[in-house]
């Protein structure tokens, strides 16, 4: 159940009394990287229907997942120092998240090697995209030949076909280079900057935006997994030109050396502070309590709660939205049903009058 935060009466969710979403899909563009990004996707990937219009399958303009490349770190940074290749991590992730093909595929994709081989540390999907590279030519085309080959509900892009990297600068004016390296600082983070600044974001990705219903930033990492999207070329101004809604998810969490001691506002503040022409017309906050065990285990690693003032995030000009997000287990994460049906339920309103 998703209720703004004004609304006091029970309201199911759009679809909830006939089981089935609404007979109009929307057309969805997730934004972000990391973890955060393919827990969402795989909630929608499960919700949204299966068909086709013509001779294109519904998901295949229904949901589209725009990925970070800025990642420098493990597997991805070894490859990209390699191959002069954009970092395939997260975009591996996406994949597997959508994928609907055959299983055993799909586990080879997520295998990584161990021991203390040349190969040791690598993702055998990492590899197999860095082989599909090679022989396309170009890493976007890369990327949809191993969807095809997942069978993936959705697609795929990376943010740019550029090699980029991800410069912090922190409140006291000292810089770093490396989206790996950002966190391990532990100072409070000024800015982020590509490095270079002027990469164009890849066609299909501004396509993808300016045809969107709707379209989702987060959860995710805020300065090395949101914010480097949005710094990509001229892909903000397609999301402001656009008739999407655009709902930004709220992380559970903050996240040591990126969001220590952030609150929701402090986040929509950051992103407007790096982009500020997008629009962001409703934020979706988790109103489930993280169980005490969890919170002591993750406080003595540095995370907390995030901290969520309704009223002040709505001053900024932003529709909130709460519902239960909160996983079963023993890390806090987003639920992926839970979570897909809170930003199906928000693409779905009317908006305000």
């Amino acid at each position: 159940m998703l209720l703004p935060r004004a609304e006091t009466a029970t309201r199911l969710p759009l679809w909830a009394a006939t089981g089935s979403p609404p007979a109009a899909t929307p057309r969805i563009v997730a934004l972000g990287g990391g973890t955060g990004l393919p827990v969402l996707l795989r909630g929608l990937r499960d919700a949204l229907p299966t068909g086709s219009r013509g001779t294109v399958p519904v998901e295949r303009e229904s949901l589209t997942a725009i990925v970070t490349v800025a990642d420098d770190g493990g597997s991805s940074g070894r490859l990209r120092e390699a191959y002069g290749m954009q970092a395939p991590g997260d975009i591996r992730n996406c994949l597997l998240a959508l994928s609907d093909g055959d299983p055993m595929l799909a586990t080879l994709f997520d295998y990584r090697f161990d021991g203390g081989g040349d190969v040791a540390g690598h993702s055998l999907g990492n590899l197999i995209l860095a082989a599909l590279t090679e022989l396309e030519s170009r890493f976007d085309r890369a990327v949809d030949r191993a969807g095809d080959l997942l069978g993936t509900r959705g697609r795929v892009l990376p943010a740019t076909a550029a090699a980029v990297g991800l410069v912090a600068e922190f409140d006291d004016g000292s810089h770093i280079e490396g989206e790996s390296r950002i966190a391990a600082i532990r100072r409070p983070i000024r800015s982020v900057r590509l490095q270079p600044c002027d990469v164009a974001p890849v066609p299909q990705a501004v396509a993808a935006v300016e045809a969107a219903d709707c379209v989702v930033i987060g959860p995710g990492s805020l300065y090395t997994s949101l914010i480097p999207i949005l710094l990509v070329g001229s892909l903000t101004e397609a999301i402001a030109r656009s008739r999407a809604r655009v709902v930004l998810v709220m992380n559970l969490m903050t996240e040591p050396g990126e969001t220590d001691d952030y609150s929701a506002q402090d986040h929509v503040r950051a992103l407007r502070a790096h982009a500020p022409r997008l629009p962001i017309h409703d934020v979706i906050l988790n109103r489930t309590p993280v169980p005490k065990p969890l919170r002591q285990r993750y406080a003595a690693e540095g995370a907390r709660p995030l901290a969520a003032d309704p009223a002040a995030v709505s001053a900024l000009g932003c529709g909130i939205w709460t519902a239960d997000l909160l996983a079963a287990g023993d890390k806090v994460r987003h639920d992926p049903h839970k979570l897909a049906r809170a930003v199906l339920d928000v693409a779905g309103r009317p908006w305000p009058a």
